[in-house]
């Protein structure tokens, strides 16, 4: 299969225009100009742009039925408690969680979106709807264990890293939660059970203001959540760090780190990630949507730190569309390279998964993981710009050479 297109970005963010794609038995072979890739049976996409498939390196599908039910506001503590309640009042049932992850996973192709890293609670429903594609899926099985739970540190360790499902399409992380939910034993028992198994780690880390108050000094709104919780004891012991001086000290930064969010550290902080190699998952309008200060993602790219761009989940933000954050970024930050925003939304994210050998650019051998987004007339002329600053969305998508979502509107 040949695709065609009046513009297509490739590997390093290079144009092609008007460029052609060749693909075989789910792999990119070739890409050139239309002219050098002519063949008859070839698909004309059109006037727009070919481009890999957007990567959503943060999320939890599992909440998608959460939707609209949770609005989030300033204070996050408040939120954690009324989406515990949520999830609580709906259980572990496995019809709603598997609809919810269904539902994520149609929502993440139709937006452009082939590769995601998920975080999941339930790694035994979530992972065999996953397992057949087509979304391609990080399963980051998360554990939390503090306090009352602390015991259930090796059950939940045990089904985080479970790879039984594991297949071409789905690869299995493990996310030690927060610095807030599992304690220094507990991180560390998930660091070294990720080396052991070659397996990828992902922190929700830095997320709030209180978290610092917490890792310091077991204060502040979240200490004060968790303390009413019915896993709160005072054997929980205090870090006594910031909280990304905890992550260094309990062994949990390294290249095969993916941090969420990241939205309150200082300068030393920054250089801390960079030097450990880690990667971060920026969510811009979930972190509006909590009125957190302004995050320092440029900072981060100044000094070396690779940011990618992830949704969170549908609690707390409106889609699972990375573009959609893409041009909420462009539209925040208007100086910004468009080819570092469109490296946010792709490659980076890809290499914060470890995915980036097979997806996050158009280049010979990778998987044909592509999406194609017709020309806004009325926007401008340079392609990347047109799609950042454009309102149109994606017309077709494919994995592995497979459409997935959309329709072929002619061929030539």
């Amino acid at each position: 299969m040949i695709l065609r297109a009046s513009h297509v970005l490739t590997e390093h963010s290079g144009l092609v225009t008007p460029g052609a794609v060749r693909i075989e038995r789910g792999s990119i072979v070739e890409v050139g100009s239309d002219s050098s890739l002519q063949q008859p049976q070839a698909i004309d996409l059109g006037d727009g742009l070919l481009l890999p498939g957007f990567v959503n390196a943060h999320t939890h599908l599992e909440l998608s039925h959460l939707a609209g039910r949770v609005p989030p506001d300033r204070d996050f503590a408040s939120w954690i408690s009324r989406l515990t309640r949520a999830l609580r009042a709906d259980g572990n049932d496995e019809t709603v969680v598997g609809e919810a992850v269904r539902r994520g996973r149609e929502l993440s192709l139709t937006s452009g979106v082939t590769t995601v890293g998920d975080i999941t609670r339930l790694p035994d429903i979530t992972r065999p709807v996953l397992a057949d594609g087509p979304l391609r899926v990080l399963s980051h099985g998360e554990v939390i264990a503090f306090g009352k739970l602390r015991g259930r540190l090796a059950e939940r360790l045990q089904a985080a890293a479970n790879d039984h499902w594991q297949t071409a399409f789905l690869r299995v992380g493990i996310s030690p939660h927060s610095p807030y939910t599992l304690e220094p034993d507990g991180i560390r028992a998930c660091v070294e059970q990720a080396k052991r198994a070659g397996l990828r780690t992902c922190m929700h880390l830095a997320e709030t203001a209180d978290e610092a108050d917490f890792t310091t000094r077991q204060s502040g709104a979240i200490g004060a959540f968790l303390k009413r919780s019915g896993a709160w004891d005072r054997k929980v012991p205090c870090p006594g760090m910031k909280p990304v001086e905890y992550a260094v000290e309990t062994g949990l930064l390294s290249g095969q780190t993916l941090l969420a969010h990241v939205n309150y550290v200082e300068a030393s902080d920054i250089d801390l990630i960079a030097a450990a190699g880690c990667h971060v998952a920026y969510c811009p309008r979930t972190h509006a949507a909590f009125g957190h200060e302004a995050h320092p993602f440029q900072q981060m790219l100044s000094r070396g730190v690779s940011v990618c761009v992830g949704t969170d989940s549908l609690a707390s933000n409106p889609s699972l569309s990375t573009l959609d954050e893409l041009r909420f970024l462009r539209s925040q930050h208007p100086d910004l390279s468009a080819d570092v925003l469109l490296e946010m939304g792709t490659i980076r994210g890809a290499a914060a998964l470890g995915m980036e050998a097979d997806v996050g650019s158009i280049a010979p051998g990778k998987q044909a993981d592509l999406t194609f987004i017709p020309h806004d007339p009325q926007g401008p002329t340079d392609p990347r710009d047109n799609l950042l600053d454009g309102t149109t969305q994606p017309s077709a998508t494919w994995v592995s050479g497979n459409l997935v979502c959309g329709a072929i509107s002619s061929q030539r």
